[in-house]
């Protein structure tokens, strides 16, 4: 035999023994799409009107529980988160109140402190005499009621405040009856003299 014809013949023993691939790959490929439509069809139930009702009462009954359970725990949470923010902000403030408390402070001892020292009463007294020489008498007034705040008996202070409700009344012709009040207490507790003397001048006037 000749080369040409043992290449041939070759030739011929691959496609005799050649597998057809093709065509078994399509076949299980077919087969594979048959078993999964067969396993995984879709099969639609009828139900009932008197059971589709229960269903849905079921659900309803569910939810209705649900949201019992919720508004219990609401409920739960309020009444138990309430008292304690209130204990905390009653703490918070009476802690503070209490802060500076002592019981064993003497009496002494306080009036030193809610006193204001002498160069603070002296100040407030050149503001009030500034405001009342600038007829500002309800400006006036405040200051002076600051330093009998603190000490009742100050005679410059109660001075002042006559003034200040004198020239006022004078001005605005208002608090005539509080204005002569308060000079005739001032002259009981101190006495008369030219000061004094001019405010009664003043208040006769405005009368």
């Amino acid at each position: 035999m000749s080369f040409g014809g043992t290449v041939f013949a070759m030739i011929q023993s691959l496609r005799a023994n050649a597998r057809p691939k093709h065509h078994a790959y399509q076949s299980w490929e077919k087969s594979d799409r048959l078993i999964f439509k067969n396993k995984y069809k879709l099969v639609s139930k009828q139900v009932s009107p008197e059971k589709l009702k229960q269903v849905k009462a079921k659900f309803k009954k569910e939810i209705e529980k649900e949201q019992k359970r919720s508004l219990r725990i609401t409920i739960a949470t309020i009444v138990i988160f309430i008292p304690l923010v209130s204990f905390a902000i009653f703490q918070f403030f009476f802690n503070n109140s209490q802060k500076n408390y002592n019981p064993y402070i003497s009496q002494k001892d306080k009036q030193i402190t809610t006193d204001i020292n002498t160069d603070q009463i002296n100040y407030l007294l050149n503001s009030g005499y500034d405001w009342l020489n600038q007829k500002h008498y309800k400006n006036a007034k405040f200051q002076f009621n600051r330093v009998l705040e603190s000490n009742p008996k100050n005679k410059a202070a109660l001075f002042g405040l006559t003034a200040s409700y004198v020239y006022e009344c004078q001005t605005d012709k208002t608090n005539y009856t509080k204005a002569t009040k308060m000079l005739e207490d001032y002259i009981s507790k101190f006495g008369s003299d030219a000061s004094t003397d001019t405010l009664n001048a003043i208040l006769k006037n405005v009368n």
